[in-house]
């Protein structure tokens, strides 16, 4: 049996294919968010992305000979994304059969793939801190209660793209010390003039704003780096951790902007009397192993 296992977000999406439970490969391909992308844009993706990956996979395993015959050969697929909320399931769902074949598709959120694989069956609360951000309560079998992320321009508080954005509304307002508002243009290059085509006038401007962490990464010692990056992780638990009222329970992570900026975002919990569990860059080795 093959399964083809997804962790999708507007960033990057990892893949995993299994045979019998053996790992064959795992590789990455763009972000595929159906919250986000038209049905054209996530086809091409699979097509130019996935497909060649997974048949020259196959044919390097001596699974399938032929290219036409990898749909018969692909039983499973389970793809955990970013913007998969319920009334995009079945669309992600449809796209997916039809362009990888299998009649056997779960489509669901990336929330729920981070809560399996951080907290299995039992109960914790769940969060999300990459290119966008979210949290909710699980019970061990579902989610409880949950806070809308209402993406980078209303909500995703904590994410690579709201720290982006602060920080670039920062740089350009000249509110950060001098030598980090010319460091930052010295290795970036922008001015107000192309910031507002990025962000206003072209696609993924979530992503655009979330490169900009690394930058946040490299200059982390900087006091007033420190101070933007813990006040923004507050903001986070504050509106969407702190809802819950259930200060007994860790809060677990997966995402690359938790596990970069695992310090200041234990330093911000820890502010507010709250307990950090695990933290995961990504959730798909525990999905392949389901431990």
């Amino acid at each position: 049996m093959t399964t083809l296992i997804a962790d999708g977000g507007s960033t990057k999406t990892d893949w995993a294919l299994l045979k019998d439970a053996e790992l064959l490969i795992r590789f990455t391909t763009q972000g595929m968010n159906p919250g986000l992308m038209p049905d054209e844009t996530i086809v091409s993706l699979l097509k130019t992305e996935v497909l060649p990956i997974l048949h020259d996979t196959f044919k390097k395993s001596q699974i399938i000979n032929e290219f036409f015959a990898l749909a018969d050969n692909l039983d499973h697929v389970v793809f955990y994304g970013a913007g998969c909320r319920s009334e995009q399931e079945e669309r992600m769902s449809r796209l997916l059969m039809a362009e990888l074949g299998s009649r056997n598709v779960f489509v669901a959120s990336d929330l729920l793939g981070a809560a399996h694989a951080l907290c299995g069956e039992e109960e914790g609360i769940v969060c999300i801190l990459g290119t966008g951000s979210g949290s909710a309560l699980y019970d061990g079998k579902c989610f409880v209660q949950s806070t809308p992320s209402l993406g980078y321009v209303l909500g995703d508080e904590g994410s690579g793209a709201v720290l982006g954005r602060r920080l670039l509304s920062d740089v350009l307002k000249s509110q950060l010390p001098s030598h980090l508002c010319r460091a930052f243009i010295d290795t970036y290059k922008v001015d107000a003039a192309s910031v507002i085509q990025h962000v206003y006038r072209e696609a993924t401007p979530n992503r655009y704003l979330a490169g900009f962490t690394r930058f946040l990464a490299a200059h982390r010692e900087e006091s007033s780096i420190q101070a933007l990056l813990i006040d923004e992780f507050r903001r986070f638990f504050l509106r969407n951790v702190c809802t819950y009222g259930c200060s007994d329970l860790s809060v677990n992570f997966v995402g690359s902007i938790a596990f970069v900026f695992e310090q200041e975002l234990r330093e911000a919990a820890s502010s507010l009397g709250l307990i950090v569990g695990k933290i995961l860059r990504s959730p798909l080795d525990a999905l392949i192993t389901g431990k």
